[in-house]
């Protein structure tokens, strides 16, 4: 945590801070020039270096006083969910479940493409796990090398949107339409543009996502969530019951429970 950062993780270290005196003010959650100053102040005390910015070792001598860091939110995650007004902990929990925290994350959806390019898309590795499940967990049909690999097949740029519309990208893997609504133009630009800045597209991403998606903002700013109607809403209706206890169980690390 450093001076520019909010959010709960900031408001607890403030709150760590006016408990042993180094803070006068109320946590407010806003990591600004009192709180730095603070920090320093706690920091001489330690005698550990006194840069103002809570790191490691700042955060390894305020645990020998009793504090609990909580988990580390990203601050873009921060800033995202409160443009939102959804909570943090929850965009927080779909980073774990969606792409474990890699921003250059791709999947491939054979499904879809098949279902949008039809007969066209014969040349498309695609093994549906049945005939109700008609999503493929075959690594090499799903990976960036299967998107690329879809990607070469076809100059034109109505089979190249195709092929975006139908993988997921980033930090939360939305689905390509996204991405070509952020970034409109040739299909390769689009995810040239991704690639170029992963992480920040990633938050555009969700972001966009949830302003279009007016029942999984109504069920994530429920209180308390309502967690399967979100998933339903993110994840399609198919997998509601599995990907709702993968959501509870990262809300719960996120949390601390």
């Amino acid at each position: 945590m450093r001076r520019g950062h909010r959010g709960e993780h900031v408001k607890r270290w403030q709150e760590f801070l006016v408990k042993l005196e180094h803070l006068a003010d109320e946590a407010d959650g806003i990591f600004g020039y009192k709180t730095e100053r603070s920090t320093r102040s706690f920091q001489a005390l330690e005698r550990i270096g006194t840069d103002g910015i809570v790191g490691p070792m700042t955060l390894a001598a305020a645990a020998a006083h009793g504090f609990k860091e909580g988990y580390p939110h990203n601050p873009l995650t921060v800033r995202t969910a409160n443009s939102l007004g959804i909570p943090v902990d929850l965009l927080s929990a779909f980073v774990i479940v969606e792409s474990g925290g890699s921003p250059g994350a791709v999947r491939f959806e054979p499904h879809l493409a098949h279902r949008k390019l039809g007969a066209r898309a014969r040349s498309i590795p695609y093994t549906p796990q049945s005939a109700r499940k008609r999503w493929s967990l075959v690594r090499s049909e799903t990976n960036r090398a299967a998107f690329d690999a879809a990607m070469e097949l076809h100059d034109d740029q109505d089979w190249k949107e195709a092929i975006v519309e139908s993988s997921s990208f980033g930090l939360f893997q939305v689905l390509g339409g996204a991405l070509l609504r952020l970034f409109p133009g040739p299909a390769e630009d689009a995810v040239q543009a991704w690639e170029d800045d992963a992480e920040i597209v990633s938050y555009a991403l969700i972001a966009d996502w949830f302003r279009r998606s007016p029942r999984a903002m109504s069920a994530a700013k429920a209180d308390p969530v309502d967690i399967r109607a979100l998933c339903r809403a993110y994840n399609g209706g198919g997998q509601v019951a599995a990907y709702s206890r993968k959501m509870l169980n990262a809300l719960m690390r996120v949390r601390g429970l």
